[in-house]
Parts: structure tokens; C-alpha cells; sequence
């Protein structure tokens, strides 16, 4: 439910959308009588808390599911403000990276497990900037590769 959250600031007068509007406004979508039939979701604040109860996760599902949706891809909080580090960071960047995926690993189960979520993916990337890549893109790479087999 990115558009609910890129570029919206709390506090502002762009603030986030609520996960609940934007089931709302998707279930509605129509396009040449074509719909939705699910919906994506980056599992951190505001939308999704990447530590929630069971219970918590499956009340999110039949929320989604009470609109005719399903739950496709999930992006794993891998950038660092979120739970997740660099993975070519530092040891602690890495291991909070492995973490990331591990609690979106979590959640996928859950939804699955609860009927919500029949296909997608886990979406991650390096969680870090070209930038800092560039400044070392070998061993920066080989540090990416490792971090991902753990």
C-alpha cells in the first residue's frame, strides 16, 4: 500500500493514509470494469507493525480479505530507520537486515496460514544507497551476497 505512505508525513498536511482508506479505496477501483483482487504491503508503521501478536496480523487479513482482497507481495523492512540495516553495513546493519527478513518471513507465514495469501513474493533490496556502494562495489557486493545466504 505504498501510494498510503510515500511521501506522506504525519503532522503534515500530506499525512499517511490509513491502511483501512486504502482497502477502501482499492476494493472501489475500477478501471474498464476491472478491479483489484489484491493488494501489496510494506510491513512496518503505520500500516503493519513488523513485531505485532498472531492475533494482530490475522485482524489485519480479515480486514483485507472483508474487502474481496487478497494479500500479494510483502516488503520486508529492510532499510535502516525501519528494523533492517545495509546489507553490505556493518555487522550490526547486516544482522538487523537478517532480522528484517526474518519477522517478514513471520508475517507471510501467518497470512498464508490464515488464508489471505495464496501467492507474491518477499520484496528486499540491498537497503542501501548507490552511493555507498559505489565506493567499494566488489567487496560491497560480495557482502550483499553473504548477507542474503544468512
Amino acid at each position: 500500500m505504498w501510494p498510503g505512505l510515500v511521501g506522506k508525513e504525519p503532522g503534515t498536511d500530506h499525512p499517511p493514509i490509513a491502511l483501512d482508506r486504502m482497502l477502501e479505496m482499492t476494493a472501489a477501483a475500477s478501471v474498464n470494469g476491472r478491479k483489484y483482487d489484491g493488494v501489496d504491503l510494506f510491513l512496518f508503521h503505520p500500516h503493519t507493525d513488523p513485531d505485532a501478536s498472531d492475533d494482530a496480523i490475522k485482524e489485519m487479513a480479515d480486514r483485507i480479505a472483508a474487502h474481496g482482497l487478497k494479500v500479494g507481495s510483502l516488503v520486508a523492512p529492510v532499510w535502516p530507520g525501519t528494523v533492517g540495516g545495509s546489507a553490505f553495513g556493518s555487522a550490526d546493519d547486516r544482522g538487523n537486515f537478517v532480522l528484517a527478513v526474518e519477522k517478514a518471513c513471520r508475517i507471510a507465514d501467518i497470512l498464508k496460514a490464515h488464508g489471505v495469501r495464496e501467492y507474491g513474493l518477499i520484496r528486499i533490496d540491498s537497503a542501501g544507497g548507490v552511493h555507498d556502494w559505489a565506493e567499494d562495489p566488489a567487496g560491497n557486493t560480495k557482502k550483499i551476497a553473504e548477507t542474503w545466504r544468512e
